[in-house]
C-alpha cells in the first residue's frame, strides 16, 4: 500500500511538471533563431536605375541608339541642354543656355514646364527630392568615365 502511495505521488508530480526521483533533467529550450542579416543598402544610382522604367517610355539610355519620343539620355550629364543629335528639341530648350548638372536636372525634373517654359516634355515632374536625387545619380552614371565633362 505504501508503494502505491509513493507511486501515486510520483505520478501526480510528473503530471504537474515536477520531477520523479529517477527523471532526467529536461533539455534546454531551442535557442532563438539568429536575426536575419540586414539587407545591403541600395545605392542612390541603383535606386534611380530602378525608377527609370517610367522614363524609358520616352528615353533611351544606351550609347549609339536613336532617340525615341524623347532624346537619348546617354552621356547627357555635363552637356548643354537641347543638343543631342537627331532630336527635334523645342526652341525653348535649345535656347535655354543651361548645362545638365545636379542643380539644373533637379530643377528641371521637379517642374519641367516651370523651369523651361515652352519645352515639350510631357512629364508633370517629380516633387520628391530624394527620388529626383536618385534619378540624377543614375543619369550621372550614364556618362562614360573618359568623357571630358564627367565628374
Amino acid at each position: 500500500m505504501k508503494n502505491m502511495v509513493i507511486l501515486g505521488a510520483a505520478s501526480l508530480l510528473a503530471a504537474c511538471g515536477g520531477e520523479t526521483p529517477d527523471a532526467q533533467p529536461s533539455a534546454a529550450p531551442n535557442p532563438a533563431p539568429a536575426p536575419a542579416p540586414e539587407p545591403e543598402p541600395i545605392s542612390l544610382e541603383e535606386q534611380g536605375r530602378r525608377m527609370f522604367p517610367v522614363c524609358a517610355v520616352c528615353h533611351m539610355v544606351q550609347p549609339n541608339l536613336p532617340s525615341g519620343v524623347g532624346p537619348n539620355l546617354y552621356n547627357i550629364y555635363g552637356q548643354p541642354a537641347g543638343q543631342v543629335a537627331n532630336f527635334n528639341y523645342s526652341t525653348a530648350l535649345q535656347e535655354s543656355g543651361i548645362v545638365w548638372n545636379e542643380e539644373t536636372l533637379d530643377a528641371y525634373l521637379e517642374d519641367p514646364l516651370g523651369y523651361i517654359p515652352g519645352n515639350r516634355m510631357a512629364y508633370a515632374g517629380e516633387r520628391n527630392p530624394e527620388r529626383r536625387a536618385a534619378l540624377i545619380a543614375y543619369m550621372k552614371s550614364l556618362t562614360p568615365a573618359d568623357a571630358p565633362d564627367a565628374e
